[in-house]
């Protein structure tokens, strides 16, 4: 099996070094490495064009202008030519049989069969603490759906997964203006209602949690923000998809996902356009209901804009520049 590893990165040539390590190093050696410059404005392609001169690895370096994560996650699939992908982040690496492991598990499955699955999940290591990151699965070679996934086993925290390109092809994350980022789980979730994931607990990949300011943390405050468009759709279609069918066994997190809907819609200014984007009368009934909740979160969010993000930010640029 040929497979796509893809990897958007942006100003990351501090840490791009350990995709490209633990890649060098894999037991598993039927892959291309493709990597998405989002406009970066450091070294990165004069590191990555030594790495090209010097190392064996099938290296496809591709530059354009910044357009967020979801755009140059996007682009990477359309450059994808492997059956199988996966999305590598820039400052995280793959244990050494990472990829052997998830090629063995979706290998294992009758061909007659694999066009149930999209995704072949496995877990994720902390890089200081070596312990799993989040939940792990209820059992070894679990077959689940993405409502089961969420809703009946309530699995969180940080996983990765080997997907099927084709369907990536078909399903890309929305672009549009006015934001940057959207959750990876819009796509998992879209595609965990039609197709099924294969579970394994076995950890494939080392997570390097974000230090230093934060500033540019996709997941930080303020990113989230800035990119409220992003995270409104995906809590739309969340309250569209899933509510009817599972809100009796995740009630609180439907509630809190309503609430953010109306803290991140109105970060937007979009609220009302979002709200009415609702297509059940007890959908709206929720988001009205969590209103008072989401609404104190959106002014919580201003004043630590104001009077915390802002000065901070106002103050690592002074001494920088000093």
């Amino acid at each position: 099996m040929f497979i796509s590893i893809i990897t958007p990165t942006y100003n990351r040539a501090d840490t791009l070094h350990r995709c490209y390590e633990s890649l060098s190093k894999q037991s598993f050696k039927n892959f291309e490495w493709i990597i998405v410059d989002d406009g970066s404005t450091d070294d990165t392609s004069e590191t990555v064009s030594a790495w090209q001169r010097e190392s064996p690895l099938n290296i496809n370096y591709y530059q354009k202008p910044n357009g967020g994560k979801p755009s140059a996650v996007n682009q990477g699939v359309k450059l994808a030519s492997g059956e199988m992908c996966a999305i590598l982040d820039s400052d995280d690496a793959l244990c050494h049989d990472g990829l052997k492991t998830l090629v063995d598990e979706w290998e294992s499955l009758s061909p007659d069969v694999r066009d149930k699955y999209w995704c072949v999940c496995a877990l994720v290591e902390d890089s200081i603490t070596k312990q799993v990151v989040g939940d792990l699965f209820p059992a070894d070679h679990i077959t689940i759906t993405g409502g089961e996934f969420q809703f009946k086993y309530k699995i969180i925290g940080e996983k990765f997964g080997l997907m099927r390109t084709a369907l990536l092809k078909k399903n890309p994350y929305p672009e549009a203006e006015g934001y940057k980022f959207v959750p990876e789980s819009y796509i998992w979730n879209r595609l965990g209602r039609q197709y099924q994931y294969i579970c394994i607990n076995t950890v494939v990949r080392t997570y390097f949690i974000p230090t230093g300011s934060g500033f540019g943390n996709l997941s930080g405050k303020a990113n989230r923000i800035r990119n409220a468009k992003g995270l409104t759709m995906c809590d739309v279609d969340v309250v569209n998809e899933d509510l009817p069918h599972w809100f009796f066994s995740s009630p609180v997190f439907f509630f809190k996902r309503a609430a953010q809907l109306s803290r991140y819609g109105m970060h937007s200014e979009s609220f009302l356009r979002q709200y009415n984007s609702i297509g059940t009368g007890w959908g709206k009934a929720l988001v009205l209901l969590s209103f008072p909740l989401g609404f104190t979160l959106y002014l919580a969010d201003k004043l630590w804009f104001k009077y915390y993000y802002a000065p901070a930010k106002a103050k690592l640029l002074r001494d920088t520049v000093s």
